[in-house]
């Protein structure tokens, strides 16, 4: 084919320059971080913790286990034992290293949140306008300080009593906190919504429960697709009035999804004779690790309510 006969849009030897990218403060590649952030989600659910041969919470019974760290919690909440309290909390930190629950989704799952939200709310506390008691420091002594709604004491003061309350109240949320989150990494969520309605939780609820777990999985997978082919048809880059336009429209094709998923799978519970009622068939099968679980429980409540003395292993 001559030269002549290419059409005029061909013959052209200008080189069409694309946009270069720039770096800004904005996202420039929000595509490929969504589909990063969905990769880690869903690899998160598939990682060794539950499938951890030498895990001792991953070996246990779940019946004994949900019963066993539910106690704890009470043991904790209740304790007034500030030793108790710290011995806890290291017992829960080595299980989870044991169970391989990796050290910084620890400390940013328990201690970052513990921190930054009770931390603050306990720290007025330590000081003696609101915890009057023995005085530990002084940040400062004889000034006269009065406002429109409230008068400073003339001597503003940390009390040991205000910093061992503040200590009780971190310690016991980051124990709770920390054995809820070994409770969920070890326990596969189908057996753990079973357990649950064998103890009496709603039908409704354990139903729910279960089901919303299956469909966020189903959801993501589907907006993975979403977004794969999205990527894979730009060219250059986009305008942010077409990236907001997409995330609209996607959020409003969700919507339409979820309406019509709720739909099928009420037809299909109907269909199948579903009366609300949630059939839990898991037996119990007790083991000696079962056993020493449920010692290890009996040995913590003694050393939180009746000290060291009390407990008979100690004296050995």
């Amino acid at each position: 084919m001559n030269k002549v006969d290419l059409p005029v849009w061909l013959q052209s030897n200008d080189a069409i320059m694309l946009p270069a990218a720039t770096h800004s403060w904005k996202p420039s590649n929000y595509l490929e971080k969504t589909l990063r952030k969905i990769h880690t989600i869903l690899s998160e659910d598939n990682r060794s913790v539950l499938n951890n041969p030498y895990g001792l919470l991953q070996k246990l019974e779940p019946h004994i286990k949900v019963t066993g760290l539910l106690t704890v919690i009470c043991l904790a909440a209740l304790s007034q034992n500030l030793v108790f309290l710290m011995l806890l909390n290291s017992i829960v930190l080595c299980v989870a290293l044991q169970a391989r629950i990796r050290l910084g989704d620890y400390f940013v799952r328990i201690w970052l949140p513990i921190f930054l939200f009770t931390g603050i709310a306990v720290l007025p506390g330590i000081i003696n306008w609101v915890t009057p008691g023995e005085a530990i420091y002084t940040i400062y002594s004889n000034i006269n300080f009065s406002g429109h709604f409230f008068v400073l004491p003339t001597e503003l003061t940390i009390t040991r009593q205000g910093v061992k309350a503040a200590l009780f109240v971190i310690l016991r949320s980051a124990a709770s906190l920390g054995i809820t989150m070994l409770l969920i990494k070890t326990t596969r969520w189908s057996v753990l919504t079973k357990v649950l309605a064998k103890y009496g939780l709603s039908n409704v609820i354990v139903t729910v429960l279960d089901m919303t777990y299956r469909y966020i999985y189903l959801f993501l997978f589907i907006f993975m697709d979403y977004v794969l082919g999205r990527s894979s048809r730009l060219v250059g880059l986009e305008t942010q009035a077409s990236k907001i336009a997409w995330i609209g429209g996607t959020i409003s094709d969700f919507l339409r999804i979820t309406l019509e998923y709720s739909q099928d799978i009420q037809y299909a519970l109907e269909s199948r004779g579903y009366t609300g009622i949630y059939y839990s068939e898991t037996k119990i099968q007790l083991h000696f690790i079962d056993i020493c679980f449920v010692m290890a429980i009996i040995i913590l409540g003694c050393y939180a309510y009746g000290g060291v003395s009390h407990v008979w292993i100690f004296s050995l």
